[in-house]
């Protein structure tokens, strides 16, 4: 097929730093091939991927050595300029990506260095955007007023709309609701063999991987561990994986506890446990059901701390965002707020705390209306941590930027050195003390901007996507210390898309569609409504889809997470062998 992109003995490091973040990377990538990146939080992927269209070394200073080639051709002998055009890179935060004022002068200004006649450019335009699932209507609005999913959507039309010979997405979809980001990543795959176009995809959603990819490749620390076919990587290298912090699909967590072979999606799981059933190749044992556990955890009748009384909220010129949203937070509640994108999640949180007036209606913080509050007073109760860390960060050091807040509320030296000490220890952000916040990788500045909200110990807790671009054990960390929060009577409001991974953690699920509420409650409940999962593009857990599939056993299971799930399904002796027959790469 011939190789598109060579890298021979690739070494970095970013100017003032003192390690490498690449080391020795050797690695290939043939024409046509769908390559998966993969590895923990900083690991060196972004990085990697601006060498492929020789941002790096052009544009950074740093120290560079080894070679990168495109086409043949080495980066460090190419101008960015040229390499653009037919190396298109969508970079994993989009703002970085956007300098015009509209969405489609951003559109066009990629294609007018392709000397296009203007028709073409027309349709490639439409073409683009009806691939990412974007009206012509958005081709009037500014990309910095968008919500971030559709941020995210113009950044790759923008790229897409040139037809690049290489694709290199840095985690193109993190901010997408999950039927969004199936489509759009759906649709690349689709017109990658019209456009005979190579795909590289970095990504921390490897269940797509699973599904799509010809191969993956796992960084770790700027060094290649393994590579190989999907199923095969995740399958033989799962202790490795594990063991730097990357969590293996959901579908092959399953299959290999239950001691089937890999599938490449939950259809064919189902498939495959309904057969082994069948077999009697596992058996079953009963399980106290989802909804009993999660109600004995619920906080029912504690004090309501956060109310919303018929919230409404329109944007210029005539953009509705709410309508008519009412809703009771109490105190150490843990509630995932979900939804697609545009649904009006971010802008309820940014009016809960303060950040938004609501155009009609009130919010009540502790009984009084929340424009009654003083900031100062405010921030102690109720505060926010934004999708986009960009738009919260603003000192010149990460440790400047934890101890800002505590500073500014009085609070004693040694309790702000406390704070920023633990924090910086929980979120991996030790030994980055004196570095500029702009200076880190997005997941990190996501985490210190997490960082920096929770040292004012506020009373609520809201925080828009934790865990988008982090690895899934950053993930789980962070997960884990809202549920401390939350056991020691903080309220915690998380906006997310993910999901599985809130599945384990909250007691409650509020849907959000079309700037209205359409479902509250314990999430196994609000999931088995078929019509508010299809509406809200909410994504039914493997492991529910799983329990669902026995029903025709009589298996009858109230199951959520993959946890609950096998504490009652387990394999019998004699299933083992199964593993043995790995399926043909």
């Amino acid at each position: 097929m011939g190789k598109v992109i060579e890298v021979e003995s690739l070494r970095w490091k970013y100017s003032g730093r003192d390690t490498y973040v690449l080391k020795d990377v050797n690695l290939h990538v043939e024409k046509g091939e769908f390559v998966g990146i993969v590895g923990p939080s900083g690991a060196g992927k972004t990085t990697l991927c601006l060498c492929f269209v020789g941002i790096i070394p052009q544009r950074i200073p740093g120290e560079f050595s080894g070679c990168v080639k495109v086409f043949g051709r080495s980066t460090t002998d190419v101008d960015t300029t040229e390499l653009a055009k037919y190396v298109g890179l969508v970079f994993e935060d989009p703002e970085t990506q956007f300098i015009m004022t509209t969405v489609e002068d951003e559109l066009v200004i990629g294609l007018e260095m392709l000397n296009l006649p203007p028709e073409e450019i027309r349709e490639r335009i439409r073409w683009a955007l009806d691939i990412v699932g974007l009206p012509m209507e958005f081709l009037n609005r500014s990309p910095l007023d968008l919500s971030g999913g559709e941020k995210q959507r113009v950044a790759i039309a923008s790229i897409l709309a040139r037809q690049p010979r290489i694709l290199v997405l840095d985690e193109p979809t993190s901010d997408l609701d999950p039927r969004d980001k199936e489509g759009v990543l759906s649709a690349i795959v689709r017109i990658r063999k019209e456009l005979d176009m190579t795909i590289v995809l970095v990504t921390h959603e490897l269940d797509f991987l699973l599904k799509y990819a010809d191969r993956v490749i796992v960084l770790s620390s700027g060094e290649i561990i393994c590579e190989g076919e999907p199923r095969e990587v995740f399958t033989r290298y799962y202790d490795v994986l594990k063991k730097i912090g990357v969590d293996v699909p959901e579908v092959v967590e399953i299959s290999r506890a239950l001691k089937v072979p890999p599938p490449r999606s939950s259809d064919e799981l189902c498939w495959l446990v309904d057969d082994y059933l069948s077999k009697g190749l596992l058996e079953v044992k009963e399980v106290k059901s989802a909804t009993e556990e999660i109600t004995q955890q619920c906080s029912v009748g504690n004090e309501v701390v956060l109310r919303c009384v018929d919230v409404h909220h329109v944007y210029p010129p005539n953009i509705v965002a709410l309508r008519g949203v009412s809703l009771e937070f109490r105190k150490g509640e843990y509630v995932a707020l979900v939804g697609p994108n545009g649904s009006g999640k971010t802008t309820l949180a940014k009016i809960l705390c303060g950040l938004l007036r609501p155009t009609r209606g009130d919010v009540l913080v502790k009984g009084v209306s929340v424009t009654k509050w003083r900031k100062r007073d405010l921030v102690k109760v109720v505060n926010y941590v934004f999708q986009n860390p960009d738009h919260q960060l603003f000192c010149r050091s990460v440790r400047e930027e934890i101890e800002f807040g505590p500073r500014q509320l009085g609070l004693p030296s040694d309790v702000v050195e406390r704070r920023v000490r633990e924090l910086l220890e929980v979120f991996g952000l030790k030994g980055l003390e004196n570095e500029h916040p702009f200076f880190l990788s997005k997941g990190e500045r996501r985490r210190l901007a997490l960082a920096a909200t929770l040292a004012l110990d506020p009373e609520v807790i809201i925080v828009d996507e934790p865990t988008t671009g982090q690895d899934r054990r950053t993930s789980r960390e962070i997960m884990d210390l809202l549920k401390e929060l939350r056991d020691r009577g903080h309220t915690v409001i998380v906006i997310t898309h993910d999901i599985p991974l809130a599945l384990e953690y909250v007691d409650r699920m509020v849907v959000l569609c079309n700037g209205m509420v359409i479902a509250d409650g314990v999430p196994s409940e609000v999931l088995s409504r078929e019509d508010i999962v299809e509406k809200a593009h909410l994504v039914i857990p493997c492991a529910m889809k799983v329990a669902r599939a026995l029903r025709k056993h009589g298996v009858l299971a109230d199951v959520i997470t993959t946890r609950e799930l096998l504490k009652y399904l387990k394999p019998r002796r004699g299933s083992e062998e199964a593993m043995m027959n790995f399926p043909a790469a």
